[in-house]
């Protein structure tokens, strides 16, 4: 257990120096952006609207999350993928059973999402560049569209509007292709690259949106091979493209009360935790402090755990494995009524956002219906 606390405490030079770049390179393009805008709009009769432009940065943020995702979308449809799920903040159009309807669904640390069905009888050789390009392609050629208005027009509103347009377009088209990897996820440049040099990748990419297909029209986890989300044995455990088969794999283990699996995939993903990204960590923290409990381990082990791990899950508690594991460690400490009650309003509604409904359903199951995750007492 000492080991595995050094493990995850080590600081993760990699993920620190990831961040320290993305802040730079914000940091620089902010700069020049600013001075090029003080050198190109410092005249009289520009600067009565250049707070009137500035407002409609948070306009601009929406209309270029529009016009992101609808690139995926398009560079979709042109490679044969089908229409899944659009997502603009917490609010998404959904294709179920033929139908399309709205729903609200949240995904941290994200702000819209284009899913679609990869095209029919899928392999390595089936396209996957304009998919996750053609949002970038999108603001790219959004953003030189600006920048032509601005050229063409005489309106001093219209040429700040339009350089401001051009200017956040810019930033985010850089901030998107140029590959990144961040604390939360991959951005779509990383994504790319990480396909190109690994076939287990996309192989894995394929499968995550076969999969969530799949769950998004009613199948069950159980409905779903072992074999199909297994990932091989050259598979690098650390890559984002293939955290979603691990997990959905771990969740149908847990639903189906095969516990020792369970722990072997969890140790597995453990073996490669320093080169994760932080969801990562805190996911793998939270289940196994979730096991370390239901398989009653030492109740000094589990203590001394949670209070190594309570801080980072704390930042995490808004999605339902983790508020599953903070309910079920509550109820077995017995430390405090109003902080469980607290966790399990969270949780429900959590569950009605969740990104993936049979997750959810498997985490309130283990949570609420099965009673004797919980029912160990703690003890001094």
């Amino acid at each position: 257990m000492n080991e595995l606390f050094i493990r995850r405490n080590t600081k993760d030079k990699k993920q620190l120096r990831n961040s320290i770049l993305y802040f730079l390179t914000c940091t620089i393009l902010g700069i020049a952006v600013g001075l090029i805008a003080n050198r190109t709009l410092r005249s009289e009769v520009n600067s009565k609207f250049w707070l009137i432009a500035i407002l409609f940065i948070w306009l601009d943020r929406i209309l270029l999350i529009v016009i992101h995702e609808a690139g995926h979308f398009v560079g979709g449809i042109i490679t044969s993928y089908r229409f899944q799920l659009f997502r603009v903040f917490s609010y998404c159009i959904v294709k179920e059973d033929n139908k399309y309807k709205i729903e609200k669904r949240k995904i941290p640390g994200t702000s819209g999402q284009c899913l679609m069905k990869p095209p029919p009888n899928w392999t390595l050789d089936s396209p996957s560049f304009l998919y996750h390009a053609g949002g970038g392609i999108a603001t790219l050629l959004a953003s030189i569209f600006a920048v032509l208005l601005f050229k063409r027009t005489s309106s001093p509103l219209l040429q700040n509007i339009s350089f401001v347009f051009f200017s956040y377009g810019m930033i985010v088209t850089i901030l998107n292709l140029v590959p990144f990897q961040l604390p939360g996820s991959n951005n779509d440049g990383a994504n790319l690259l990480a396909i190109r040099r690994d076939n287990t990748a996309k192989e894995a990419f394929f499968k995550q949106l076969e999969c969530n297909a799949w769950l998004s029209e009613g199948k069950k986890l159980e409905d779903i091979s072992e074999d199909y989300l297994k990932l091989s044995e050259t598979a690098v455990w650390s890559e984002p493209l293939n955290y979603y088969l691990e997990w959905i794999l771990y969740s149908k283990y847990l639903k189906e009360r095969e516990l020792d699996k369970a722990e072997e995939l969890l140790a597995r993903m453990e073996e490669s935790y320093h080169n994760m990204l932080l969801c990562k960590k805190i996911r793998i923290d939270s289940e196994r402090l979730y096991l370390l409990i239901i398989c009653q381990a030492d109740p000094d082990c589990i203590k001394t755990f949670y209070e190594n791990m309570a801080e980072k899950l704390r930042m995490n508690k808004m999605c339902t494995p983790v508020l599953r594991t903070l309910i079920i460690y509550e109820r077995y400490s017995k430390n405090n009524e109003c902080v469980l009650a607290q966790y399990q309003r969270m949780f429900y509604r959590a569950m009605e956002f969740s990104a993936c409904k049979q997750e959810a359903e498997v985490d309130y199951i283990l949570t609420f219906q099965e009673k004797e995750t919980s029912n160990t007492e703690y003890k001094e």
